[in-house]
């Protein structure tokens, strides 16, 4: 199982590598989703979320990502995970590294679900109170707590979202897609790995 796992994922990050098509072709499937099945379910069904899959699979954690939630993902594609320095991800998945792979996709959920709308109306807002939590805002940028007991910073760009993944530099991770709908959540697209610092 752990090779099966290891091997999806080493063959993810060299398609993705090796992909010929523009940046963001393919993203999703959506006339394969469902708003009645979970956020792992809808996932699996992604082929540019193939690593992401893999990589929860193997951290353990796709059962309480298929639980009741809710939950809001902000999900890298597999360019984003191939973005990362060489050997990254072989490394996460060494058995000895699993509370790191683990650390790292926790960051990329929230409890609760947030659209867009949402985030969008707590940037006009000093905040904003929703169904399944609080939206807060420091500045001018918007703070979600995660799974991993990290901060998620969300900032506004004209009618774009980006998540600041280094305070203040322009190294940030693009909202490229979302209000991807699912029984347990919802799910926002990214194009970069969000990197807790170590």
């Amino acid at each position: 199982m752990k090779t099966s796992i290891k091997a999806a994922l080493l063959s993810a990050t060299l398609m993705a590598t090796a992909g010929t098509a523009t940046a963001y072709d393919g993203i999703l499937n959506g006339d394969q989703l469902s708003e009645s099945e979970t956020i792992v379910e809808n996932a699996m069904k992604v082929q540019n979320f193939s690593t992401l899959v893999a990589a929860v699979q193997a951290a353990g954690l796709a059962d309480d990502l298929m639980g009741e939630g809710p939950f809001t993902i902000f999900a890298p594609t597999d360019e984003a995970f191939a973005a990362l320095p060489e050997g990254t991800v072989e490394d996460l998945l060494k058995p000895e590294n699993q509370f790191r792979l683990v650390a790292l996709l926790e960051s990329h959920v929230v409890p609760g679900e947030y659209t867009r709308g949402e985030l969008d109306v707590a940037f006009l807002q000093d905040g904003v109170a929703v169904d399944d939590g609080v939206i807060t805002k420091e500045g001018d940028m918007l703070e979600l707590d995660t799974l991993a007991q990290t901060e998620l910073m969300i900032g506004q760009e004209g009618s774009n979202l980006y998540i600041d993944t280094a305070r203040g530099t322009d190294n940030n991770a693009q909202i490229i897609n979302g209000d991807i709908m699912t029984s347990n959540g919802i799910i926002h697209v990214i194009d970069t790995v969000l990197v807790p610092a170590s």
